[in-house]
């Protein structure tokens, strides 16, 4: 970075400024909390931007302020990165930096790298947009462009997110009016409109603009709060896109389409979207027995979606014996021993799928040259799922040896049983919805009525949901206001695994039937050459229902018409099925997609914050180098022309036409020349204070004059040297 004209405290105070400007950035994001590294990493992206936007202000040549500012984002990103030992934390992150890079160079899916890479990044990216504004204020005395871009970014975050920015909206205009004012008096020293600006001027001008600026500010912030503006004034873009996407709906009638896959989130979304099939695998499985891949267990539902309550939930590490104080069966069930290889480690907390309880974790498999640690988990104590969870510090799992208890399913067994249900399973698993439709009650009255058996009752709701519309992944979220289950069994008729195994859940509810929603997998695709292989995919992703039984326990059951968990001539739908109950061919999927185009980017930009914020950033450094590099750009087809004139003679338009570049170039920095100045005395008048500029624009001069006014043939080598000459003082006055 080239050093300016303007004193070293001066530069210094536009960078405290422009250091302003860039914490607005940062400081709304804190309420978001959706940064994995905690709130550490405000304080250290402060301190990074300090760090080099004060590297900035030495005006370096660029072979030493690269390496600095290299170091610089290398000592923040390790910082930000270290474990609860910071020697295996670093090394840890260092092995998945490399294998992300070599993941990328080999596939290119960066969508797939940890973390740590993606905060490295981010990091460089930040650098390069820190030094881009600096660059342009410094040099080129401009910083609206990203000044504009920091208000938009502002507004975007109150109305897309419904984040209170007001107080930072009032401090970045007055940081820009600061940064504006600031930047004009070099603008006037540099245009040659003032002769001398003497340095007290600069002490004067930068208190009367800050004392002006500051009141401006507090009369606005005072006149607004004792508006008090109510609620009904508010405008706010928010609204505009809910009315934007509830117009969507009406116009198409369509929802925003979701992939098939487990959701590793941690945040239910409501029931109901649209799903696409993905056949991505997810985990390759080694077991000896074909099960349904069991994941997490909901037991609340409120008309839209399940949760599950933190009551049961205990901490603990793996491996290790899984405790189970609560279980309330009698009967002995059978364990095996599964094996689990994840495709792609999870990035995210996940469960440990198991093809029933978990009984034992027999091995954590960790990702080759990380040091292992007891891994930290979570354990519903009454289900029997298991969660392990990666926090800072984690090493990132590549597979698992899971022991489970394998329930059995006798049908004449079931159908004797009889006796009470325990009381925290009955307080548990028989809540519903208190705005439950009477119309689904009594639905379910009319479907157990004549049953002798509790077995009896389970299986009228089984096949009456089998036999009850039909299965499609294209299917929609019911209106606001519409309970789920009384929408599919009622209105639609048709919908996917989560429809049936919810309806089923619900109604066997109402009925005094304790009864509980699962997440998991289907068994998968079964290895041809090894029958004891399996390799499940996204698209095996699926729900079911357990049902207490008072001496068996807890007991699966499917409802989703083609699947079936305990043999019988039904197996697990294939993607084949899936895909032709859908129900329409390609080119009626492409259209009803892009149809729901608008509502699919509202839905993306709520659900994604992170990653809008992410191409936020992207696209100002974008704006910003393309503002930077616009000269240079400009003067590509002269360098172009300069090395491809060797074989022909320039002629005068061709010269006259690379001249007038130069001119403008020359008023963009100094202003235009006044009306009657000829070309001599403009170049005279210049303040240029460089000796070899001023040389090369008085040589410029004279053999634009003799080109312009015809004054003689030049010959060859005075042209090519012409042109060079236009190309070394456009590189320097731009």
């Amino acid at each position: 970075m080239e050093k300016g004209k303007d004193p070293f405290w001066y530069r210094g105070l536009v960078s405290l400024l422009i250091m302003g400007l860039f914490m607005e950035w940062l400081h709304p994001l804190r309420s978001l909390n959706i940064m994995s590294f905690g709130e550490e990493w405000f304080p250290a992206m402060y301190l990074f931007t300090g760090m080099l936007l004060l590297l900035g202000l030495f005006g370096l040549k660029w072979t030493i302020y690269m390496p600095l500012y290299g170091l610089c984002t290398l000592a923040v990103w390790a910082y930000m990165v270290r474990g609860s030992e910071e020697t295996a934390g670093f090394m840890s992150s260092l092995t998945l930096l490399l294998r992300d890079a070599g993941m990328i160079l080999s596939n290119g899916q960066f969508s797939m790298i940890s973390q740590e890479s993606r905060m490295l990044v981010l990091m460089i990216g930040w650098a390069l947009l820190v030094y881009s504004v600096q660059s342009l204020a410094l040099l080129r005395s401009s910083v609206l462009l990203f000044a504009m871009a920091t208000l938009i970014y502002l507004f975007c975050l109150e109305t897309l997110l419904d984040i209170s920015v007001y107080g930072d909206i009032v401090r970045t205009g007055a940081l820009i009016l600061m940064l504006q004012g600031m930047i004009h008096l070099s603008r006037l020293r540099e245009s040659g409109k003032i002769d001398h600006v003497f340095r007290q001027a600069y002490s004067r001008w930068s208190f009367l603009l800050t004392a002006a600026v500051l009141l401006l500010a507090a009369v606005s912030w005072l006149g607004v709060t004792l508006a008090k503006p109510g609620p009904a004034a508010r405008i706010s873009l928010q609204q505009t896109a809910e009315r934007l996407a509830e117009w969507v709906k009406a116009e198409y009638g369509k929802e925003a389409v979701a992939v098939t896959g487990y959701n590793l989130s941690g945040e239910e979304e409501e029931m109901g979207l649209p799903l696409r099939q993905s056949n991505r695998v997810y985990f390759t499985a080694q077991t000896p027995v074909a099960t349904y891949w069991r994941g997490e267990t909901f037991s609340e539902y409120n008309g839209r979606k399940w949760s599950e309550t933190e009551d049961d939930v205990k901490t603990g590490y793996a491996p290790g014996i899984i405790a189970n104080p609560s279980d309330y069966t009698t009967g002995k069930p059978q364990t095996i021993t599964q094996r689990v290889e994840f495709a792609q480690p999870p990035r995210q907390s996940f469960p440990l799928f198991g093809g029933g309880k978990a009984a034992e974790i027999a091995d954590l498999q960790l990702l080759p040259g990380t040091r292992a640690l007891p891994a930290s988990i979570e354990y519903n104590v009454d289900a029997r799922t298991v969660k392990v969870i990666l926090d800072k510090g984690q090493p990132q799992v590549e597979g698992y040896t899971l022991k489970v208890e394998i329930p059995g399913k006798d049908p004449q067994g079931l159908h004797k049983e009889t006796g009470a249900d325990p009381m925290p399973v009955r307080k548990r698993y028989l809540q519903l919805p208190e705005k439950l439709p009477q119309r689904v009650k009594d639905l379910a009255a009319e479907l157990v009525k004549g049953a002798s058996s509790r077995y009896e009752q389970v299986e009228a709701v089984n096949n009456y949901l089998r036999q009850h519309g039909s299965y499609t992944l294209d299917t929609r979220v019911p209106p606001e206001g519409q309970d789920f289950v009384d929408d599919f069994l009622f209105v639609t008729h048709e919908g996917y695994c989560n429809h049936y195994s919810t309806a089923m859940a619900v109604l066997l509810r109402s009925q005094g039937i304790p009864t509980r929603y699962v997440k998991g997998f289907t068994q998968g695709k079964q290895d041809s050459v090894h029958p004891d292989l399996y390799s499940v995919s996204e698209g095996d992703a699926h729900s079911w229902v357990e049902v207490y039984f008072p001496e068996s326990g807890w007991v699966p059951f499917d409802p989703t018409p083609g699947f079936a968990i305990f043999g019988g001539t039904d197996r697990p739908a294939s993607a084949f099925y899936h895909l032709s109950a859908a129900g329409s061919d390609a080119l009626s999927k492409m259209t009803e997609y892009t149809a729901a185009g608008w509502l699919r980017t509202v839905d993306f930009i709520w659900r994604k914050k992170v990653l809008m914020i992410e191409i936020a950033v992207i696209a100002a450094i974008l704006g910003i180098a393309a503002v930077i590099l616009k000269p240079w750009l400009g003067r590509v087809p002269l360098w172009l022309r300069l090395h491809t004139t060797r074989r022909r003679f320039p002629g005068r338009e061709e010269l006259m036409r690379e001249a007038l570049g130069v001119w403008h170039a020359l008023a963009r920095r100094f202003g235009a020349p006044q009306a009657g100045c000829t070309a001599r005395e403009y170049i005279g008048n210049l303040p240029v204070e460089q000796e070899e500029l001023r040389a090369l624009l008085y040589d410029f001069t004279a053999d634009w004059e003799m080109i312009a006014y015809d004054e003689g043939p030049m010959n060859r080598s005075r042209c090519i040297a012409f042109l060079r000459r236009c190309l070394r003082i456009s590189k320097k006055v731009a």
